[in-house]
């Protein structure tokens, strides 16, 4: 089924030259309009990505990304956001698939144009049917475009399945470059210290001990990480041993997470399937297991329980691309300070681009059959492991029980 034509791009970047083949198999989200098109991209001369639409041939509805544009991770995650694999229009027969809670790409036509944005499904209206006509109704929760935060009801022809398959091998080609410069960039950061203090070189510190030295470079490194990965955080929560905690903290603990998952793609699958910015940590594990723990963090509930929502829809699993699924460590939503050490938790930027990638396989397919297998079997894991933790502290505390009477 085609889609995204009838709009009419105004703002007119430069022509452009392209340079071989357009495969048309991606959705751009459009930095114009903010809307969804079909699209292509061709890697140019080597540093600049240009977005084709596959409904407007002209050069000047063109969109172009140069490597130059990129200064910071932020910058790159918010670029890879902006593409994915074609949504797909879904049987009439298969309606029941789209259930509430469920995020869709809609067709949206208030302004007479046809156009395309994210929602999510807040009601169904279901109607008996025939196979070959669906005639349910659905309440859309806006999540970009004109609606925004508006509900509104659609059709069923109006919605079609958002697609988690592997970023295009161009766009993922292109991230690689703005990464390696970004991270050339980073590297060369002259750390220039705020106070004479810190500062080797003048003639004031020339007696200064080898550890104090090496402590203030601690300090300058924790204070630009703090400013580059968590900028969110104000100058009163910058402590020399540490990040205070906050009460506005909102989290939840996953568990049967892979060991080299990487906290970035976290967030930007996050970010791509719900519209909420959160931040995401990994544990570190034990060499002996074969998983990992880690949290998402978000600063309000209503976020959080929008989260939990979409990871613990019945109707899908979020898993690797091992297949291993997300599990909730606990059916709780917690609140409060989340003291870490922010340095341990630093997410590996070269892991962002590897095979691991995550993705929702839907109810009905056997990726999603093997993904509940896998998890069944996680659960009876971890709930023989409480078994036995729980019996350990019924026996510590046997022995322990004389000495701590006295």
């Amino acid at each position: 089924m085609s889609k995204r034509s009838d709009t009419t791009l105004t703002a007119q970047p430069p022509a452009m030259s392209t340079s071989g083949d357009v495969n048309y198999n991606l959705e751009y989200r459009s930095q114009k309009d903010d809307a969804w098109y079909s699209c292509g991209v061709v890697l140019e001369h080597g540093n600049r990505l240009c977005v084709k639409f596959k409904d407007f041939v002209q050069s000047f509805d063109d969109e172009i990304f140069n490597v130059s544009d990129f200064s910071t991770d932020d910058d790159i995650g918010a670029f890879c956001r902006r593409f994915r694999p074609e949504s797909v229009p879904i049987d009439d027969n298969e309606c029941s698939r789209v259930t509430e809670g469920f995020m869709v790409c809609a067709a949206y036509t208030g302004d007479t144009q046809l156009r395309y944005f994210d929602a999510i499904v807040d009601a169904v209206c279901y109607k008996e049917h025939t196979p070959k006509k669906c005639l349910c109704t659905y309440l859309l929760f806006w999540q970009h475009g004109p609606e925004e935060g508006n509900i509104t009801a659609a059709n069923f022809d109006d919605i079609y399945l958002i697609k988690s398959d592997p970023v295009d091998p161009t766009v993922e080609n292109f991230t690689k470059l703005i990464t390696e410069q970004v991270k050339q960039a980073s590297s060369e950061l002259t750390l220039i210290p705020k106070n004479p203090l810190l500062s080797r070189k003048t003639s004031s510190n020339e007696n200064i001990t080898e550890s104090q030295a090496s402590f203030s470079d601690n300090v300058i490194f924790l204070e630009i990480f703090l400013e580059r990965f968590c900028p969110e955080l104000s100058d009163q929560d910058r402590d020399l041993g540490g990040v205070k905690g906050s009460s506005s903290h909102h989290y939840i603990i996953l568990e049967n997470l892979e060991k080299d998952l990487c906290p970035l793609l976290m967030m930007d699958f996050i970010q791509e399937q719900t519209l909420i910015t959160a931040q995401a940590y990994i544990f570190p594990s034990l060499s002996a297991e074969t998983y990992a723990r880690g949290a998402i963090m978000v600063d309000s509930k209503t976020k959080l329980k929008r989260i939990y929502e979409f990871i613990n829809n019945p109707n899908h699993f979020i898993v690797s691309s091992t297949g291993k699924p997300w599990v909730i460590a606990e059916d709780k939503l917690r609140t409060g300070s989340f003291n870490t050490n922010l340095l341990s938790f630093q997410p590996k930027y070269e892991n962002y681009n590897s095979q691991n990638h995550l993705k929702v396989v839907l109810l009905g397919t056997e990726e999603h059959k093997k993904a509940k297998q896998l998890k069944d079997l996680y659960l009876e894991f971890r709930n023989h492991l409480n078994g036995l933790v729980q019996t350990f502290a019924m026996e510590e505390e046997k022995n322990l029980g004389p000495f701590t009477a006295n």
